[in-house]
């Protein structure tokens, strides 16, 4: 698989945000500004691109030969950590923001090592989940903006609508996946 399609694959058709549900719950019960977001983003890019390399060098030339391969996540939560804490404390003394996450960059990591074809891959995979989270953040705002707007509903009515909207923009992407076959091999 070319990367651009293993990028296209987990942004757009199987978002990990979407598909996985990684990150979701916080999104709708936080409120996170836009210069915030960013700064997180940037912050969370670096780690989990710095811990799938990383990780993955190990995996390849220290676990495998080994036979420890199936410690790896555990590799991974190690090196996590250690880059998280590296990070914070640059944003902490640059931004003067806090942005510490956990579990939707360690997540997009272990999909990423599963997943991913080679370190090419693992690094686009990462980058792919990371970005389909962070691009559905704005769209889940106004959305329930919209939501709040019209309907004057209460916090529980929002995140149902909200849920639902995710549902309807899933089945939509994955009808646009299945078109999309369909059309390329004529069936």
């Amino acid at each position: 698989m070319r990367l651009v399609d293993v990028l296209l694959f987990y942004m757009i058709f199987s978002s990990a945000a979407l598909i996985y549900g990684v990150g979701i719950i916080p999104v709708l019960e936080t409120g996170i500004s836009f210069g915030n977001l960013f700064v997180r983003a940037l912050k969370m890019y670096c780690v989990v691109v710095a811990t799938v390399v990383l990780t993955f060098l190990m995996k390849r030339f220290l676990l495998a030969p080994l036979r420890l391969r199936d410690l790896y996540p555990l590799v991974a939560l190690l090196i996590f950590v250690a880059f998280a804490v590296f990070f914070e404390i640059i944003v902490q003394l640059t931004a003067r923001k806090t942005c510490a996450e956990f579990a939707l960059p360690y997540l997009a990591i272990i999909l990423a090592l599963d997943e991913g074809n080679g370190l090419g891959g693992a690094i686009m995979t990462s980058i792919a989940a990371l970005t389909s989270y962070y691009a559905l953040i704005p769209v889940l705002r106004v959305i329930g903006g919209r939501i709040a707007v019209f309907r004057n509903a209460d916090s529980y009515r929002q995140k149902i609508g909200l849920l639902l909207f995710m549902l309807v923009l899933m089945l939509a992407l994955y009808m646009l996946d299945s078109s999309w076959l369909s059309f390329v091999f004529g069936k």
